[in-house]
């Protein structure tokens, strides 16, 4: 399982050093993708396939909003490993998607990983402890 905050990450040359302690959920890959709210989002290639297939059969490509996550979700998503001393390569792309730089916190979400820039995930924050009373109260509505 993915968890933990890891902050003062250092991304060098587009490279970035996973937490020891995140590495072995990335053994069989991992796919790299435009996360929500401006983050960069990182799957276990096992967690990707389910997302996938449950996107698949849950949306139609007839529908505007599916086209839309999808093409968020897939278009800019790329396949990758871990290399032998445990970093990952973060595409141009997304690190221009999530305004990273020099300095990143990754976040373990259970299922995937968070590449956020500090200033973006410290306003995360903000909302996390605003509105996760809130959010408890609808999802525990939705059998949660």
């Amino acid at each position: 399982m993915l968890l933990g905050t890891f902050k003062d990450v250092r991304l060098y040359a587009g490279s970035l050093p996973v937490p020891p302690e995140l590495r072995s959920e990335l053994e069989e890959g991992f796919v790299m993708t435009r996360g929500l709210d401006g983050c960069v989002a990182v799957f276990p290639r096992p967690k990707w396939e389910e997302l996938v297939q449950r996107i698949e059969e849950g949306t139609s490509f007839l529908r505007r909003s599916a086209r839309l996550f999808q093409r968020h979700t897939y278009g800019d998503a790329t396949v990758g490993e871990l290399d032998s001393e445990g970093r990952m390569k973060v595409p141009k792309e997304l690190q221009k998607y999530a305004k990273l730089q020099d300095e990143v916190v990754i976040v373990g979400i259970a299922t995937r990983l968070e590449i956020w820039n500090p200033k973006r995930w410290k306003k995360q924050q903000s909302i996390i402890e605003e509105q996760a009373e809130k959010a408890s109260e609808v999802l525990s509505e939705c059998g949660v």
